[in-house]
């Protein structure tokens, strides 16, 4: 400690007045390293602007103003031409002043080694060419870790642990499907550090889409569907979709069970794990017609008896049951032929099964002038209009500019005979 330091540092502490202006002085110090920028006291009291006159030798009304630099000067025209602002700061704080760069610099080191530990720990390749692109401050999920890190680097630790010792516990047991909740257990200890609101999980999941090259879901059906693509059930038994008439083999043949089901008409609801062990769906016309709403569903298989192609419920948004049962269908050489309500959300559905099916995929009665023929008088919800935008430039752009151009919803309800008409055709 050098004597100028030693000086001001008691005068400052024998004077109140000076504290909140140490204060500030300190923050620009940890902002840039150096005497620089200009403090603002828009409310200094009388006692401030005293103990501002007495370095600067001039009076000072609210606002307070001065720059940084001027501080320090004034302390060495007043004594100690060698006294140093941040010598003396460090002493009236008892404390290392650490500029924000260094703070930062710190930061980025300690994250960095972490993720070489985790890429030295870890059997996964994919997990280490993850770690490797968050090292480069690229690839999926940095800002999410960094920002753990940030406030809890033990934290962040565990969870990116528990995610890449999952992931490679997945792929050492590729092949084989496996829940969620059991994978946690096994690999991390804890059934529920892979859940989607844990940070393990939300890392996990980002791994996973790294590992099929499948950008991170963005909502629930996503998340589900990306699990499902690397081997995990996460809800086997909620995830569902009904159908009737569908071929669905099991070991390459027509299951037993299902083939009863068939051929009397029944309806049949599969989970996703009765979905996931099915080999096959097939239609024996070479055609399968969807419908997102249950009571339309429901009502069209008062008919069933009579269909001659087979008839699938998406319920709404379809399932990652839903879509494995239309991927298998497409698989097969299936023509599917889609029919949806006509507002956002159900011309949303079209579009998206549209994307997925190219070529494999038509629309059932999604036309303008179905449309004009089951216009209600249902207004639509701003969140019903702004999905329509998605529609544009699509197969549906006609339709979707139609029911915003009234403001509409439009049913399937109201075209049950067409529907039916298409389903009981003779072929």
């Amino acid at each position: 400690m050098t004597e100028a330091a030693g000086f001001w540092t008691a005068y400052f502490r024998e004077h109140p007045a000076y504290s909140r202006i140490l204060l500030e002085l300190r923050q620009k110090y940890r902002k840039f390293g150096y005497p620089a920028g200009v403090i603002r006291l828009e409310d200094a009291s009388e006692e401030e602007r005293c103990a501002l006159r007495n370095i600067f030798g001039q009076p000072f009304s609210p606002p307070v103003q001065f720059r940084t630099e001027r501080f320090e000067t004034a302390m060495r025209q007043l004594k100690f031409p060698d006294v140093c602002l941040k010598e003396v700061l460090e002493l009236y704080f008892e404390e290392k002043i650490v500029t924000n760069r260094e703070r930062r610099q710190t930061r980025d080191s300690r994250f960095c080694q972490m993720l070489r530990t985790a890429a030295e720990e870890t059997e996964s390749e994919t997990c280490r060419r993850w770690l490797q692109a968050l090292e480069k401050k690229q690839g999926g999920g940095y800002l999410l870790l960094y920002r753990e890190a940030e406030r809890n680097l033990d934290g962040a630790r565990d969870a990116l642990c528990r995610a890449c010792q999952s992931l490679a516990r997945l792929e050492q047991n590729a092949g084989r499907q496996v829940r969620l909740a059991v994978l946690s257990a096994q690999a991390a200890g804890d059934p529920h550090g892979l859940d989607s609101s844990a940070l393990g999980g939300k890392l996990f999941l980002h791994l996973l889409a790294a590992r099929i090259g499948q950008a991170v879901p963005e909502n629930a059906e996503q998340r589900d569907a990306l699990y499902f693509r690397n081997g995990i059930l996460c809800d086997s038994i909620s995830s569902t979709v009904t159908q009737v008439g569908l071929a669905l083999q099991a070991k390459n043949r027509e299951h037993p069970a299902y083939g009863l089901l068939r051929r009397g008409h029944e309806i049949c609801t599969l989970n996703l794990a009765n979905v996931s062990r099915l080999t096959g769906a097939s239609s024996l016309s070479g055609k399968a017609y969807l419908v997102e709403n249950e009571m339309v569903f429901s009502q069209l298989c008062d008919q069933a008896g009579r269909f001659r192609s087979p008839l699938v419920c998406t319920s709404g948004q379809p399932s990652v049951a839903a879509l494995r049962l239309l991927d298998l269908l497409a698989e097969s050489s299936t023509e599917l032929y889609y029919s949806g309500d006509f507002d956002g959300k159900g011309l949303s559905i079209a579009v998206q099964l549209l994307t997925r099916y190219p070529g494999r995929l038509k629309l059932w009665h999604m036309m303008p002038e179905d449309y004009a023929a089951c216009v209600c008088d249902t207004p639509l919800s701003g969140a019903s209009a702004a999905l329509l935008q998605g529609c544009l430039g699509t197969a549906l752009e006609e339709t979707a500019r139609a029911v915003a151009e009234t403001q509409r919803a439009g049913y399937q309800e109201l075209l049950l005979e067409r529907l039916e008409a298409d389903l009981t055709e003779t072929l």
